[in-house]
């Protein structure tokens, strides 16, 4: 009886062990987590700190999913090493477990703010659920944060500060806007108005340059008193939470003698050049559609596709993982949704873009197009036809002649044999739409 192994309980994990029992019911199927907890969802920890939700209430799979699929968890358990050669791994503290497949799907971590007094308690990163649990039972005693990172992370940080009832909030930007990964400035802005009428503040061009320490002794439970920023500006904060980014945890198959670039090298079928050894999610690399570049992405929805790819593989299915979106990222901040798909920055020779923006609804759609196709969208306030446009750029369907009613939103289906119907009666925007002007 064949036994897999995978190192890490979250979205491409489980979707590993997921694919394997269903070609390999017999199977031995063991996952290791450094975590202790059940499976769950990272994308709902900013419920956790705005207090409403729990444990339970972020939970992606049942609580008896182990038992029900036959799997065995070691969850707590931190691996050591992999030995490649051996075809086994070595936990902390000893233990050997041997493997016919590994897939290592251990995630990313927060880059830190590498700035003194970033060890300070009160000085948080944002990514597991000790941290938000960690972070909503602070904030019950703070009346001031400070939130490093304008993106996705760091601002439903910053709005979960307000709902769970921090008094002021500031979030601290290099960027010009928000979101700079994800909309262009004008799109931004909208979103930062709806947060600002939350009561959150904002700093734009600047980094942090120390954590300050609280003196003496105090009712507080937090040791950081200040934040100090590159101008020298201080802000009060009873706790602060980094949004930097992320960093592939790839260190064990780099020790283990495999290739990793930004993150761990993949081929089509989800495996390393190390033997019998798979990777998926975001200690991974992956391929632009668009592009077709390789490049480091921490997609929720990319890490369940690449896992499932790596669980049929691992088990004798010859299933291949193609280009991929990676750049697709879709969220609501203070009321405002907003979708960005594809290559939304996109400019020069063959490149056209255009903008339709309604000041009144709070509606905002720029669309990006490269040689008749469309690359890249941006919508803020309406997002009824995502879907749609995230499917032309996802197929690279041409769309010339169609530019005009994609950009007014009068498109209500899509054939994918390439027709695509204009919807009469919708009526356009009451301002102007932006020339399709080459780059």
């Amino acid at each position: 009886m064949p036994r897999y192994v995978i190192i890490g309980n979250s979205a491409a994990g489980i979707t590993a062990a997921e694919a394997i029992r269903r070609v390999s019911p017999g199977a031995a199927v063991t996952i290791v987590d450094q975590e202790p907890h059940h499976v769950y969802s990272r994308c709902l920890i900013p419920e956790v700190v705005a207090g409403m939700a729990g444990r339970q209430d972020i939970y992606f799979r049942p609580a008896d999913f182990y038992h029900r699929l036959n799997l065995e968890p070691l969850l707590g358990k931190r691996v050591d090493r992999i030995e490649a050669a051996k075809r086994r791994l070595c936990l902390e503290g000893g233990t050997e477990i041997p493997y016919d497949a590994l897939l290592v799907a251990t995630g990313a971590r927060p880059a830190r703010a590498d700035v003194p007094g970033e060890n300070l308690k009160g000085v948080f990163t944002f990514r597991t659920w000790d941290d938000a649990r960690a972070i909503a039972e602070m904030a019950a005693d703070a009346e001031e944060a400070v939130v490093i990172g304008g993106g996705l992370v760091s601002l439903k940080a910053a709005v979960s500060l307000k709902k769970r009832g921090v008094h002021r909030v500031t979030v601290v930007v290099k960027s010009r806007h928000i979101l700079s990964r994800q909309l262009d400035r004008q799109g931004a802005v909208l979103v930062q108005e709806a947060l600002e009428a939350l009561g959150i503040q904002f700093l734009f061009g600047l980094n942090p340059r120390k954590f300050t320490e609280r003196a003496g002794t105090s009712r507080k439970k937090s040791e950081v008193r200040a934040v100090i920023l590159e101008d020298g500006r201080e802000i009060q904060a009873d706790l602060v939470v980094v949004g930097k980014g992320v960093i592939p945890n790839a260190e064990l198959i780099r020790e283990a003698g495999g290739k990793v670039r930004r993150g761990v090298a993949v081929d089509g079928h989800q495996r390393t050049d190390l033997p019998a050894i798979y990777a998926a999610g975001d200690v991974t690399e992956a391929t632009d559609v668009l592009t077709g570049e390789t490049v480091q992405s921490a997609l929720w929805t990319l890490a369940m596709e690449q896992g499932r790819v790596a669980g049929l593989n691992m088990a004798g299915e010859r299933c291949r993982c193609g280009g991929s979106l990676t750049r697709l990222n879709a969220a609501e901040l203070g009321g405002v949704a907003f979708v960005s798909v594809g290559l939304v920055e996109g400019e020069g020779l063959g490149w056209k873009q255009g903008v339709c923006f309604d000041r009144e609804k709070g509606s905002y759609r720029r669309l990006v197009f490269r040689e008749g196709r469309l690359v890249g969208a941006i919508l803020v306030g309406d997002i009824s036809r995502a879907g749609i446009y995230t499917a032309l750029i996802r197929r690279g369907q041409q769309v010339t002649g169609y530019e005009e009613d994609l950009l007014r939103g009068e498109i209500s289906a899509y054939r994918f044999l390439g027709v695509v119907h204009s919807q009469t009666g919708t009526g356009a925007p009451n301002q102007a739409i932006g020339d399709f002007s080459r780059g």
